[in-house]
């Protein structure tokens, strides 16, 4: 083919097709400037909210740390007190296992003449005196005192015979034991 265009008309069409392709050009990067400035506004956004939700997640973790430790203090304040509680009860002396004890210990038939117990009595001496029908029953108080583990040191001070003393009950033993320590709970 041949061209009889003149080249002034060659130069304007060879223009006029480079203007059309810079202004594709111009049309694609202003769509590719448009596309990055709405990719830029999203991530903004996105960023932004992710921001308000990590500050209210924070405070809410504030909020829970704040009540964690109040909580804390109060379980190590009731922590405390139970072990001063279990300290006092290990401590603790239950004077009717100690009577149930010593009347368990007695065989029929004998009474008591008086019984008195406190704090300085357990793990010292105790002294008591019992009344009994006959004699036999001192081998027995002493085989059952000294089968008790709440019991130690049973010895026999004196046995007598006093007929004025309890109606039919003519023996006196007197006697003493001592009250272990541990076995009081």
């Amino acid at each position: 083919m041949i061209n009889l265009l003149p080249d002034e008309t060659k130069r304007q069409l060879g223009a006029a097709h480079t203007n059309i392709s810079l202004i594709q050009y111009i049309v694609i990067l202003g769509a590719a400037t448009i596309f990055l400035a709405l990719a830029c506004a999203t991530s903004y956004i996105f960023i932004t909210n992710s921001k308000t939700v990590t500050e209210k997640l924070e405070d809410n973790n504030q909020s829970t740390a704040y009540l964690y430790s109040v909580s804390q203090k109060k379980l190590d304040a009731i922590t405390s007190s139970l072990s001063t509680a279990k300290t006092i009860l290990d401590q603790e002396v239950s004077y009717s296992d100690i009577i149930a004890e010593i009347a368990a210990a007695l065989p029929s038939g004998t009474i008591l003449d008086k019984l008195i117990i406190d704090g300085a009595a357990i793990g010292a001496p105790l002294s008591l005196q019992a009344h009994a029908k006959t004699a036999d029953n001192v081998s027995q108080i002493k085989d059952n005192f000294a089968a008790s583990t709440l019991f130690s040191s049973y010895s026999l001070e004196s046995v007598s015979t006093d007929p004025t003393a309890v109606t039919g009950h003519p023996v006196v033993i007197k006697f003493s034991i001592t009250i272990n320590k541990g076995t009081t709970r």
